[in-house]
């Protein structure tokens, strides 16, 4: 057995991406306080950008890493378990407030039902109330981690951060940019900090073609022990369990957002940003940040596959960490609109306003893209078999249907003016659940080609991508009792005569 090493790497690239994030910010903040273009890109306090998709993820992955220790903790039969599930609440709450402000519309949404009050004419009282409950888990499981201060000092990292950034631009205007501008980077440094604390909480062992994953305090010589059964369920029926937990709420999402636009064609005041924070249509709302989780944990489903395939020595670990990194890269897409940008840049002069023109240009630099990843998906799939390689090749394939091939025609309805807005409406919300769909099968691709089981106090991870036979976990044989062997003599027959001397 040795230890995997991959906590250095995963700190020094999120350490060296949060310095190159915070220094930009800063020197926005410095050189143009009304940033625009590519500055407002990388500009800390502005929303939909880089930063903003950096903290959001972050933080996301934050509370993936709970769940991992929460495994694991229930893997070692500890009392734990819950708290580590508990304790992945508050940095999901925290992502989707970064990624699309959703603590800013709670004050709004508290007055419509209860009314004015000293509690509902502003948000941050009741955040920092809600900050401080989120918390509590933290503290509990600090207190069996060896670098349980450092996890608290992260979390409070977070908070303040983010309350002093709030607080300065409240109070200082356009004149407290450069300061907020730190608040932030404090944020964000706090959620890397975070994350790093919870990878640390486990220890990621390497028996042989396997890797075993121990709650923290837990030695490496126990997975020397015997196997136990998988989690109470079989692989089939937890992944079973963990396509509905994601796909009943893209399913539910991309309804209730068709119910409410087709409902409410022209919303009133009251419930237009709360319509606006429901459709598929819109950014920087529920159904993106979804969107944008679905990519960030197919990305991370890939990685784990990936450092899983080089444990067994599989040629197919690189592919899975480029299409991770790939991954990544769409997730970022989808929150921060790259390829619109990049639309900006080729359409001609004049075309896409508001006469009705086709306004989809990015389609073209976009079909570029999607071959190249697409020979890249195809390397790997060669060296797949079974269910991972067609889960794979099918995921993109849904993905880029549906992102460049149906936008590409719903774009060229809208031109035409032919579709009326029931079409369009129906359209969008059709190409939108697609492309979730796709990501869908893109995390079964990497979670197909992994097998968990439950082994003596951790969980063990093997690499099957490439069509490996799987041990069978099942109950372990009885003990023999020496006392029940025979003790009287056994008579033997002679093969061959005797010798007569």
């Amino acid at each position: 057995m040795r230890t995997a090493s991959v906590e250095r790497l995963l700190a020094m690239a999120l350490v060296a991406t949060v310095a190159v994030t915070i220094a930009l910010s800063l020197v926005t903040a410095l050189l143009h306080p009304a940033p625009a273009a590519l500055w407002a890109y990388v500009d800390g306090l502005e929303p939909y950008n880089f930063p903003t998709w950096a903290g959001a993820v972050v933080l996301l992955l934050a509370a993936l890493a709970c769940l991992a220790a929460g495994l694991a903790a229930r893997a070692a039969r500890r009392r734990d378990a819950v708290w580590w599930a508990a304790a992945a609440v508050g940095p999901t709450i925290a992502s989707l407030c970064v990624a699309t402000g959703f603590h800013t519309r709670i004050d709004g949404l508290a007055r419509q039902v209860v009314g004015t009050n000293p509690l509902t004419t502003d948000w941050l009282p009741s955040a920092i109330a809600a900050g401080l409950l989120f918390a509590v888990p933290f503290v509990v499981v600090s207190r069996r981690l060896p670098h349980g201060r450092w996890l608290l000092a992260a979390v409070a990292a977070v908070g303040v951060g983010a309350l002093v950034s709030e607080l300065l631009v409240r109070a200082l205007g356009p004149g407290g940019r450069v300061p907020a501008e730190l608040a932030e980077g404090v944020q964000i440094l706090g959620a890397v900090g975070l994350l790093l604390a919870l990878v640390g909480a486990v220890t990621v062992v390497r028996d042989g073609t396997e890797l075993g994953i121990l709650p923290a305090g837990a030695s490496p010589d126990d997975l020397a022990g015997p196997r136990r059964g998988g989690l109470h369920a079989s692989p089939d029926l937890r992944r079973r369990l963990l396509w509905a937990l994601l796909l009943v709420p893209t399913v539910a999402l991309s309804a209730l957002s068709l119910l409410v636009t087709l409902a409410f064609p022209t919303p009133g005041p009251k419930l237009e940003q709360w319509i606006g924070y429901l459709n598929v249509d819109a950014e920087g709302n529920l159904p993106t940040w979804w969107a944008v989780g679905l990519l960030a944990i197919a990305a991370v489903a890939h990685l784990l596959a990936g450092l899983a395939g080089r444990a067994t020595g599989a040629r197919a670990a690189v592919g899975w960490l480029v299409t991770a990194a790939i991954l990544a890269g769409m997730s970022l897409d989808d929150m921060t609109s790259i390829h619109e940008r990049v639309g900006d840049m080729v359409k001609p002069e004049g075309a896409g306003g508001t006469d009705g023109s086709f306004s989809f240009y990015w389609v073209i630099p976009g079909a570029g893209v999607a071959l190249a990843i697409a020979v890249v998906v195809g390397a790997l799939a060669r060296q797949l078999r079974g269910r991972p390689r067609w889960l794979l090749v099918g995921g993109l394939g849904v993905l880029f249907f549906f992102a460049l091939g149906l936008e590409g025609i719903e774009g060229a309805v809208i031109a035409s003016q032919q579709g009326s807005r029931v079409v369009q409406v129906l359209a969008y919300h059709v190409e939108e659940l697609g492309e979730n769909v796709g990501a869908l099968l893109l995390i079964g691709a990497a979670t197909s080609a992994l097998t968990v089981r439950r082994r003596a106090g951790a969980l063990g991870v093997r690499y099957v991508g490439a069509g490996e036979p799987v041990e069978e976990d099942g109950p372990e044989p009885a003990p023999v009792d020496p006392a029940a062997l025979p003790t009287e003599a056994i008579p033997v027959a002679a093969t061959t005569p005797i010798a007569r001397g």
